[in-house]
């Protein structure tokens, strides 16, 4: 006898005559008739090759066997009653997870640390950590659930329709230089601009967007530096007349801490997309959606600050 042979509702049937010692009663408890329960019961007696019950007055008694099925019985029921019974409402006050978000720097930065600070007070035992994410790879890892979320600014192509995505906010680009860099008390015009010594951050698309800005000029940035991270661009721009070119809201977090200049932009400001990218498959988990929804929430919120 295979498991996908037995119906349920005969343990259902076998719990009621375990509790009742009566088909009359069982079958009343279930709301069924006599001779459906006694059915029932000849059909478990040839699934466990035993009696089960056997009469003694108008009582069924049961035999060793049944005694010995009774406990488990319980527990299959209980534990599919508790699968089918309708969830409570998500409290993420409550909730207990972790979740890992992938992105750059400048998303590690932008939004992965006040999140952190925001699930604090909201929801203490739901953890998120940062883990770097480089397109490809950062796809099989949502796939793979490796990593939960991708905070895109690079404007990577979706592989597959599996990825899902949701527009964050757009984000001016701002050019920061030490207070007294020539650009802090004239504004460039467009060759001055390009042709000033700007840095290239690893993990930032800035400069090529602003390449793409300064082409309708017939100018193209010029690197004069590539760096890692933008805290090695932040020592070269505080020791040096370079430039550094940001998100704008990374810019408002930088400015907190160091004593810095925006330097005038002598075109329309160029604007980097900020993303939030997971896999379908978390589509109806409630945490991951609330984490979500947060993110989401938190990303409008820094969008219209600037």
């Amino acid at each position: 006898m295979h498991l996908r042979e037995i119906d349920a509702n005969l343990l259902v049937t076998l719990d009621a005559l375990l509790v009742d010692a009566s088909v009359t009663r069982a079958a009343e408890r279930l709301g069924r008739s006599a001779s459906a329960i006694s059915h029932s019961l000849a059909k478990l007696r040839e699934i466990f090759a035993d009696e089960l019950f056997v009469r003694a007055g108008q009582r069924l008694v049961p035999t060793a066997k049944a005694l010995e099925l009774a406990p488990t019985v319980h527990v299959i029921l209980a534990g599919m009653e508790s699968l089918l019974r309708p969830a409570k409402p998500f409290d993420p006050t409550s909730a207990a997870r972790d979740f890992a978000i992938a992105s750059g720097e400048a998303g590690e930065l932008i939004l992965v640390q006040p999140l952190r600070r925001r699930m604090e007070y909201m929801a203490p035992s739901i953890r998120v950590d940062w883990t770097p994410g480089y397109a490809a790879d950062a796809f099989e890892a949502l796939r793979q659930g490796n990593s939960h979320f991708l905070i895109d600014i690079e404007g990577t192509p979706i592989p597959a329709p599996d990825i899902r995505v949701t527009r964050l906010f757009d984000d001016p680009l701002v050019t920061l230089a030490k207070p007294k860099h020539e650009f802090a008390t004239r504004k460039p015009n467009v060759g001055g601009f390009a042709n000033a010594a700007h840095i290239e951050v690893d993990s930032l698309p800035a400069l090529r967007l602003l390449d793409g800005a300064l082409a309708t000029h017939g100018e193209t940035v010029r690197i004069a530096s590539k760096v890692s991270s933008v805290l090695v661009g932040l020592l070269l721009v505080l020791n040096s007349d370079f430039l550094l070119t940001v998100p704008a809201s990374l810019a408002a977090i930088l400015d907190k801490d160091f004593e810095l200049i925006h330097v005038a932009q002598p075109f329309e400001p160029a604007t980097m997309a900020a993303r939030l990218l997971w896999h379908s498959s978390y589509d109806r988990d409630e945490c991951h959606q609330w984490v979500r929804d947060e993110l989401v929430r938190l990303a409008r919120e820094i969008g219209s600050e600037g």
